[in-house]
């Protein structure tokens, strides 16, 4: 029933917009080719009226379609800003989100950073400890082999020294060592080796 007045009103609607554009654009013209004054007036009378029952049909039938497509159009208006300003808020959280991750991941950056330098100065210092034992180590080698060098040297000059003095005592004492000399110094070693013994 509904749509039936509607197409109705619809109808009612072009036909008054039709008579109004007719009234309007020609029809002093026409009702004017044979008559006197009172046509004008007529004329004038029956335009207002004419006026008055297009607006009565308008404001009739035409109000609640008019009202209805606004009302439908406010809606969709209201529901394209209502969709526009939830997609502004999912913007707006998804900007936050990625300041916050931003901001994470800078104190993360710095956080790693202190941990590598705290690292690197504790390996630059483990490789100064290694660095320090193993100069003292290698201190303590030389040490030793200067010591080595040293005692066999001493050796090599106390054997030096001694080969020199017995060939001195060699070549001297046949000379100077008589045969009381000899008889004496072979009672010494008897008795050295005879308290040795006992």
């Amino acid at each position: 029933m509904k749509k039936k007045w509607k197409s109705l009103s619809l109808a009612l609607f072009i036909l008054a917009g039709a008579a109004a554009c007719l009234h309007l654009s020609g029809g002093r013209a026409f009702a004017e080719d044979g008559a006197g004054d009172w046509r004008k007036t007529y004329d004038m009378v029956m335009m207002y009226v004419n006026f008055g029952i297009l607006v009565f049909v308008l404001v009739k039938y035409g109000k609640n379609p008019l009202m209805s497509y606004l009302r439908t159009r406010q809606d969709a208006i209201a529901a394209e800003i209502s969709d526009l300003e939830n997609e502004k808020a999912l913007v707006l959280e998804k900007i936050n989100e990625a300041r916050k991750t931003m901001a994470a991941g800078d104190a993360r950056f710095a956080e790693v950073k202190e941990t590598i330098v705290r690292m690197g100065e504790k390996r630059r210092q483990e490789l100064i400890e290694e660095a320090e034992k193993e100069s003292r180590f290698m201190m303590t080698m030389a040490e030793q082999k200067v010591g080595g060098y040293i005692l066999m040297a001493k050796r090599a000059f106390k054997e030096q020294l001694i080969d020199a003095s017995v060939n001195l005592a060699l070549k001297r004492l046949p000379e100077k060592i008589t045969e009381e000399d000899n008889q004496r110094l072979f009672d010494q070693y008897l008795s050295t080796v005879g308290h040795a013994m006992k």
